[in-house]
């Protein structure tokens, strides 16, 4: 180890009391910044900012109206984005090598520029679900003919669980 690294922990090989990381570091100084910014600030001191914020609106400041708005009823919920179609088409998505084909589609298009990286990302994440769905479905035909089987042959299975 170099020495600077080791001077700035204390024996346990903890950082020391004013080292960055360590006790008395900037969290610490920021924590209590902020203590002492919340016990000067009293809520007649927030009645009167808020009164002033009113009158600045009433006055045709868009700011304040802003403020004050978003501090009485809440932040607006963001307004729904016009959905575009992609510049793509995907084939239906019923068996893995339709997937693989979509994947490709998917890559070429990302590619060529028909279609962004977030829309990429989740169409992958679509096609990845699908995947998933058509082998859990294939295990489930194999695990119902394996218990078919077994109990043709006299076999005794345990019970699935649900």
């Amino acid at each position: 180890m170099s020495g600077s690294s080791t001077d700035s922990r204390d024996q346990s090989g903890r950082f020391a009391k004013g080292n960055a990381g360590g006790p008395g570091g900037p969290r610490r100084r920021s924590f209590e910044l902020r203590r002492a910014a919340e016990e000067a600030v009293t809520p007649e001191h927030v009645q009167a900012l808020m009164r002033k914020a009113v009158r600045l609106g009433l006055e045709g400041n868009v700011n304040a109206i802003r403020f004050v708005l978003e501090r009485v009823t809440g932040r607006p919920a963001e307004a729904p984005q016009d959905v575009v179609p992609l510049g793509i088409a995907l084939p239906a998505l019923l068996t893995v090598e339709d997937c693989n084909r979509a994947l490709d589609t998917i890559t070429d298009g990302l590619c060529r520029g028909s279609i962004d990286r977030e829309s990429a990302t989740v169409l992958i994440e679509l096609v990845q679900t699908r995947i998933k769905a058509i082998e859990l479905g294939e295990l489930e035909q194999r695990l119902t003919k394996l218990e078919a089987d077994a109990e043709a042959t006299g076999m005794r299975i345990r019970p699935r669980r649900a």
